[in-house]
């Protein structure tokens, strides 16, 4: 029998009752040619909200787009224009939600990226993402700031907290020449209201790099708070594995970083706690020391000290599937989205529903 081809492997559907995947946007080898970094988030009213980077096969500058789902996932509206801009770069956003409050925040860089200068910019929805307010920057006080590509959160005191990462070497006047010679420091935003924010934290540690394309430092902060009101933060790095940090003052102090049970390498994670199960918390990360792929997914009922046998959501050789979003749905179903490379370089936004109970194999 003739073996399928890869690309149909790829983006085979499981229906299964407790998992079930899908796309939010396929590549069309045009203007979304390469769909990259996604975020999703249930908004006030119940729907869904996906933002993504979009690469179109002319080389234009990255745009992001939206789209909504009102079926928890399983369908998507057609995307929505977000930000673009003429001459420069957009890309990594994502979204923090507060009732019928919804803000989208995303990384703004020259085109080409010199790694020397970037933005953070947002814009704001009071009515669940029908109507937008035009783009205004988050003014950080730091030159080069990536990072942004995990959901903010609204602490139990109503406080949002957005995580963030800087390069070190525009502090001092210098630019990396490529991404593996970046030295990153993360750290969080907060603020009372979403127009005033302060930086606090400034996490980083020295690892020995796995690969030349690994970042030095740590970044890409993922943040999830606890049912005790603790923070913990889990960020990328160019060791074999993640490293986490934690906060008892709601940002403001962290402890010393320190190798996160989770394996993985120059790669994000995503982190949620369940609704129906405030003790527990939920990761997506890219199971694997050296790779982007497989994707996988665990629960810990202990504060991201232990973590359940990881279940592989997305499977891919030698193409990436990797930065990973979370958030439940109305009826409590695991949504997590992804970019997933395609033969041709090509990439998909996919989403898969799945339960608590196919997590830990009952």
């Amino acid at each position: 029998m003739k073996p399928l081809p890869l690309v149909l492997l790829i983006v085979a559907v499981c229906t299964a009752a407790d998992f079930e995947t899908g796309a939010v946007v396929r590549s069309d080898g045009g203007q979304f040619n390469q769909n990259t970094i996604p975020q999703v988030a249930r908004l006030g009213n119940g729907q869904l909200l996906a933002v993504w980077g979009v690469r179109a096969k002319d080389a234009k500058p990255e745009k992001v787009y939206g789209a909504f789902s009102s079926d928890d996932a399983r369908t998507w509206s057609a995307p929505k224009l977000l930000f673009s801009d003429a001459e420069k770069t957009y890309g990594d956003p994502n979204i923090l939600v507060d009732g019928q409050r919804v803000f989208v925040f995303a990384t703004l860089v020259n085109t080409p990226n010199k790694i020397d200068k970037a933005w953070t910019m947002m814009i704001r929805s009071e009515d669940n993402g029908a109507t937008w307010s035009k783009v205004s920057e988050l003014v950080i006080p730091r030159q080069y700031t990536p990072g942004k590509q995990h959901n903010g959160i609204v602490l139990r005191d109503g406080t949002y907290m957005l995580g963030i990462s800087w390069d070190k070497w525009p502090e001092m006047g210098m630019a990396a020449r490529t991404e593996g010679e970046m030295n990153l420091v993360s750290g969080v935003l907060l603020s009372k209201d979403g127009r005033r924010w302060t930086l606090h934290g400034a996490i980083h540690t020295y690892v020995e790099k796995l690969t030349p394309g690994g970042t030095n430092g740590l970044c890409e902060p993922s943040i999830v708070e606890l049912a005790d009101g603790e923070v913990l933060m889990i960020l990328r790095s160019g060791d074999s594995f993640h490293y986490e940090s934690r906060s008892r003052d709601g940002g403001i102090a962290w402890s010393p970083p320190v190798r996160s049970p989770l394996p993985g390498h120059n790669t994000p994670t995503a982190l949620w706690r369940l609704q129906q199960n405030p003790k527990e918390i939920v990761a997506v990360w890219n199971n694997s020391p050296l790779t982007r792929y497989p994707l996988s997914t665990a629960l810990s009922a202990d504060g991201g000290k232990t973590w359940s046998k990881p279940k592989i959501i997305a499977r891919t050789e030698g193409l990436q599937v990797s930065y990973p979003g979370l958030t439940q749905a109305t009826d409590g179903t695991i949504v997590a989205v992804w970019q997933q490379g395609l033969p041709g370089g090509g990439r998909d936004i996919r989403w898969a529903r799945y339960t608590r109970e196919w997590i830990l194999g009952k």
